[in-house]
């Protein structure tokens, strides 16, 4: 199984069963992702920013806003 898309190699080889065209793509965008990725450019590049992880917290749950 591929680690990325989560397919596998056989569902893609006639071969084997499967068919070039088992997929198609979609594309969807995710509020919540894209806030992640505004919050990731805040995120220093050098070693400071290493290890840093950002997270989704329901609003009435986070410290500065309850």
């Amino acid at each position: 199984m591929c680690p990325e898309c989560h397919t596998r190699l056989e569902e893609w080889d006639r071969n084997r069963g499967g068919d070039p065209h088992a997929y198609v793509t979609d594309t969807l965008r995710c509020p919540g992702c894209e806030l992640i990725e505004q919050e990731r450019d805040h995120v220093p590049q050098d070693r400071s920013g290493y290890g840093v992880k950002i997270q989704l917290l329901p609003r009435a749950l986070h410290r500065d806003h309850s």
